[in-house]
């Protein structure tokens, strides 16, 4: 497995051409709307994606008015969003090193690229740098309880028991793999995320842990066991 990026360099094509335009449905159905509020107007604001990947949420962000700059290790997906969006702005580089100067941007976005990053802490330290003083930074992640383990326990007849817990004060990676896939993700505790956030200076001003719509077939297994939260955070 590729070194520091966690097997995205060998699963960037499988990436690519599971995202399409439109993204999973999990973004599309539970993340995108949510962050449709928590962001609000963008126009005219200089945004930064953390691992923006193969650019789609630059897109959509570039969309609604805003000036996008993305960041992600992976050499293929930085020449992909380049690709599809010339008029955007996309640099290779990690995280945990970000390179851009002091209260650079408006927004700084961590969409689903906090679990991606081995050094969580420094990658937070970099975020809060490059954050403008009234800025803000949204960080839409895997629930700390949700990314102790990989799915369901089943019963014999496939039915969702419960999704196990465990491990959770620690901090450690899994392997996980699907459609062509095979990634590390990094599970924290709540508390060792939040702390780091804390003595960047930062205070925490959302927390959403959002749900697809009732209609959803997704639904009843999300209201159970939420996969995902998104934090919002300004200069204390």
């Amino acid at each position: 497995m590729d070194e520091g990026i966690g097997g995205w360099v060998d699963s960037a094509q499988a990436w690519i051409e599971g995202q399409g335009e439109s993204g999973d449905t999990s973004r599309q159905i539970i993340l995108d709307p949510c962050l449709r509020v928590v962001l609000g107007d963008l126009t005219g604001l200089s945004v930064l994606d953390v691992g923006c990947g193969e650019g789609r949420y630059c897109r959509v962000m570039a969309g609604r008015g805003a000036a996008v700059t993305g960041v992600d290790p992976v050499p293929a997906f930085v020449e992909r969003a380049r690709t599809l969006h010339p008029s955007g702005t996309y640099v290779e580089a990690f995280g945990e090193s970000l390179p851009f100067e002091d209260d650079s941007f408006d927004v700084v976005l961590s969409y689903l690229s906090l679990v991606d990053i081995p050094d969580f802490r420094a990658g937070l330290r970099e975020m809060a740098r490059v954050m403008k003083p009234r800025g803000r930074l949204v960080i839409a992640t895997i629930s700390n309880v949700s990314s102790t383990s990989d799915g369901w326990i089943k019963d014999e007849a496939g039915s969702r028991l419960h999704k196990p817990v465990d491990r959770y004060m620690e901090d450690f990676a899994m392997e996980l793999e699907w459609s062509g896939l095979k990634i590390l993700n990094y599970h924290r505790p709540l508390s060792a995320i939040l702390s780091a956030l804390f003595e960047s200076g930062l205070v925490m001003d959302g927390f959403h842990e959002p749900l697809p719509p009732e209609s959803s077939e997704w639904y009843a297994n999300e209201f159970r066991v939420p996969t995902f939260q998104v934090m919002t955070f300004r200069v204390g």
